[in-house]
Parts: structure tokens; sequence; C-alpha cells
């Protein structure tokens, strides 16, 4: 039998040894904040720490959103900015390029404005001096096009632009003039009475031109007020118009109107008072000389919020990264996009490795405080407690975890070949089963609804599913192949009668 024996151990010996170690989480009275005041989001992983977002406690009220489609990206969002407007009073302008939020803010009682059948006048100074306007047209034309290859181009449209505005009475170094503003018309006659033989003045003419016919009267027939932008809940639909070259000049456009009125704005840096959604603006959020990276550094100081989010963190410059007080990550798939996003945030092994094992609605979150602490900054956050009116659809099953917003889900039924009937009748099943099929119940209906085998492999690819999650999902209703083929045969006879039909399945909504 073995000896105990009892020796001397000096105390600086012990203080080497952590027997408790913290979990690499925020102290609590970083993250808990006034209920009142600050905007709940849901609780840590590992301690299950009550998160609320409180920009006082941050370094600036800048958000940061990255993960691939259906791990709760989008979700995050409308739940931000719902309880954004409940809880500060605080209004949110969206620029969707995807078309994704239109549903959604009608639904919350906002307003949606669509691109091509409303417009802006990007000649309009937003407040700005008529030169600095020009400026901001050329810097905008620089980023979305190779015009700044071509410098005698360049020069003779900032020139053309200035005389459309010397022509209406403007002077070129004074702000706030109250005149009507010249539009692209204008500067395009400008450019077509150039002397014959002068190439560099008709092609510059045929950029302006391009961009007429392309956008219709998107950027010349001033419809939409820039004040109404500023207050409510506003979504600027933009994926009418048919080039992301077109998205971004307009979405540009709009945020320098906006961070004119920025500037113009009282000093208010105690909380945000309007928010600004950038959703896959991918050309507009990887240029620093965008001014999404201008609102980002210049925001707190007038009460604005810029939020950013992207599918994928390289198109997010590293500079907005930098600047945002508060990066949310959720689940990547590939390699060099979490290389990328730790470069950026230089967060430790231990999140490197949580960030392959996250769910749907799981992120790594980073916050810069204002204060120094002495704390970690990040943080993996279990799941977003969202809203009702937000609550996902999910299809789960083996190791499939796939969730969308409604609005979302309905328009990626249609794009399948569902017709609005049948896409209906989809989403009532999931209410009916609380929100949530199985992988396998998914399949079976979009079998029951005519979708064949490779079509249903190929649609589940698409919504987020990996290989390896797809194998099992036939498997279980193998058996049932024979019966699905019989009902369908006769589902289809009964349509084509003109009879309707109905599933020979328990349960399953009539279509």
């Amino acid at each position: 039998m073995g000896m105990l024996s009892v020796q001397r151990v000096l105390s600086g010996q012990l203080a080497y040894r952590n027997f408790l170690l913290r979990p690499p989480e925020p102290a609590p009275q970083l993250l808990v904040s006034n209920p009142a005041s600050s905007i709940y989001i849901g609780k840590t992983l590992l301690l299950h720490t009550p998160f609320y977002w409180n920009a006082e406690k941050l370094v600036n009220p800048h958000v940061c959103v990255v993960g691939i489609t259906g791990s709760g990206k989008s979700y995050l969002v409308k739940t931000f900015i719902t309880r954004a407007r409940l809880v500060l009073g605080a209004s949110a302008l969206i620029l969707d390029w995807a078309g994704e939020y239109a549903d959604w803010v009608r639904a919350a009682g906002g307003r949606v404005i669509s691109f091509g059948s409303d417009g802006i006048n990007l000649l309009d100074t937003g407040g700005a001096s008529p030169h600095a306007r020009s400026l901001q047209v050329i810097s905008a034309l620089e980023m979305l096009t190779d015009i700044s290859s071509f410098p005698a181009q360049r020069r003779i449209t900032e020139l053309a632009i200035e005389k459309a505005y010397a022509r209406r009475g403007f002077a070129l170094h004074k702000e706030g003039q109250k005149r009507k503003p010249p539009t692209l018309e204008d500067v395009c006659k400008i450019l077509s009475r150039h002397p014959k033989g002068d190439s560099d003045s008709a092609e510059a003419a045929r950029r302006i031109r391009s961009l007429l016919l392309s956008s219709g009267k998107s950027f010349s027939a001033q419809t939409i007020s820039i004040d109404s932008l500023l207050s409510g809940l506003i979504c600027v639909d933009l994926h009418s118009l048919p080039m992301e070259s077109l998205r971004s000049l307009a979405g540009l456009a709009i945020l320098q109107f906006v961070k004119e009125k920025m500037r113009a704005s009282r000093y208010s840096p105690s909380k945000p008072r309007l928010f600004i959604v950038v959703d896959e603006a991918w050309k507009i959020a990887s240029d620093e000389r965008s001014d999404v990276v201008s609102i980002v550094r210049e925001g707190r100081k007038y009460g604005f919020s810029l939020i950013v989010a992207s599918q994928n963190p390289t198109d997010v410059h590293k500079s907005i990264f930098s600047n945002a007080g508060t990066v949310f990550a959720f689940r990547l798939t590939l390699a060099s996009e979490r290389e990328y996003l730790r470069s950026s945030l230089s967060y430790s092994d231990y999140f490197e490795a949580c960030s392959h094992r996250m769910g749907v609605g799981q992120a790594l979150v980073h916050l810069e405080f204002s204060m120094p602490v002495q704390c970690p900054k990040n943080f993996i956050l279990e799941r977003v407690d969202g809203e009702e009116i937000l609550q996902p659809f999910a299809i789960r099953g083996g190791n499939m975890e796939l969730s969308f917003e409604k609005g979302e889900l309905l328009r990626r039924l249609l794009s399948a070949g569902f017709d609005e009937k049948q896409s209906r009748a989809i989403l009532s099943e999931f209410e009916r089963k609380s929100f949530s099929l199985t992988s396998r119940e998914f399949a079976s209906l979009l079998l029951r609804l005519g979708m064949p085998r490779p079509a249903i492999l190929s649609f589940l690819r698409e919504l987020g599913a990996k290989e390896k999650e797809l194998l099992p999902v036939f498997s279980s209703i193998s058996d049932e192949e024979e019966e699905v083929a019989v009902s369908l045969k006769g589902l289809k006879e009964k349509k084509q009668k003109g009879d309707g039909y109905a599933s020979k399945d328990r349960g399953n909504p009539r279509i």
C-alpha cells in the first residue's frame, strides 16, 4: 500500500495552478442591462447569461452579421429591428438587395418602396453643394464601373454634371440651395453635343445613356422623398433593378443622401435613433471608398447605427469589422471565410472549434466595449430568442437543421416551381406541426405534390443541406414509394378533371 506524505508548498506555486477557470464569456455586468433601454438577443451558451445589446456599453452602435443561408442571420436582423423600434423608439431603413424583407416589413406595419415604380434623382443635392454631389456621383461610378481607367471620360462627365447644375442656376460651392436639380437626361444632352471626332465625349455620353436605358426612370424621376426614409420602418426594395451594379448605385445614392442628412443633424451620441440595414451589398460593403465605411466611422456621433449583413465575410471590408462594436458570426462552411473572420476579430482556438458545431440560431458574438475590460470579448450565443411574428420555419432530421422566415421560404417554393396555392399549403403544414417538419415529412410532402426525387434533393441543397444530410432523407419512406406513386397518379387524374385533389396521407392539407 502506498504512503501519503505532506510537504510544504509555497503560496506562489499554488497561484500558478488554476483549479477553477471561468468559462470564456464576458462578465455578466457587461451583458445584462436594463430591459427598458437595451435590446434582448438571447442567452450565452455556457453560463446562460441573458445578453442585452446596449449601445452605451459599446465603442459604437454598429453591427456586422455574417452567416450562410438558413443559419439565422436574417432572423436576427428582423428580431433586432423589431425590438429597437419597441424599446428604443428608433426608426429603421432597410436597403434590401434580394427582396427578402418586403413581406416582413408590410406585416410589421412598415412601408415598402420599390425601385422601378419609384426612383430618386441622382443629381438631387440632398443638402450638399453641387460640386460635392458631383464628386459623390463620380465616386459611385468609379466603384461600380471602369470609368477610373479612362481619366478623360471621368473629367468630361464631371464637368457635364457641374454644367447641368449651373444651367439650373446653382452656385457650385453653396450648400442647401432650394432649386429644382438637373437630371441625368440633362447631363446626357450636354455630353451628346460634343464636337465631331471627340471619342471621349461620345463614350461618356454612351455610358450615361446606357445607365438611363437600363434603369428606366429609377435615377431621374424623383418620387422618393429622402426625408421620408429617415422615420418609421422603411424597406427600399432594390431587387427589381436588373443588374447588381444598378442596385449598388441606388444603394450608394441613398447612403450618400443619408450621410448628408446625418452630418446636418444635431450631435446625438446617447442612443441610436436610426438603424440602417445593408444586406448582401457586397459591391459597396467591400470597397473602403463606400459611404458604408463613412457611416460606420462617423455614425455614432449623430445617433445613426449601421447593420451590415452578408453570407460571406470576405464581402465585408475589414475596416467595417474593425469599426463595428458588435459582430454576430453564424455558421460558415468554408475554411477561407472563417479564417478571414478570425484574422479580423482575433479570437481563440476554442471559438474556432465551436464555430464548426454551431446549429441554427447559434452565433459567435464579438463585442468591443467602450471601457477597457479584463475578460473575454467573445462568447457563443445559445440561440436568437426571436419574436412570435418572426417564428422561423424549420426542417430538421438527422444532422439537418435548416431555418427560414416565412416570406423567405415562400419565395423559395415559388422559385422551385410550385404555384401560390401549393406553396401556401406547404406553409400551412409547417404551421400545423408547430412550424417544424422533419426532413422525411418535408420530402414526402414535396413528393405528393409531384416533385421528383432528384429535384427534391437539388432543392434541399439550395436550401443549405449538406450531402451527408441528404442521404437518409428518403431511406425512411422507401417502403411508401409505391403508395406515393399511386397517390400521385390519382391526384393528377383528378386535377385534370377539374375536381381538385387531396392528399391520401392523414392530416395533409387540401391543395
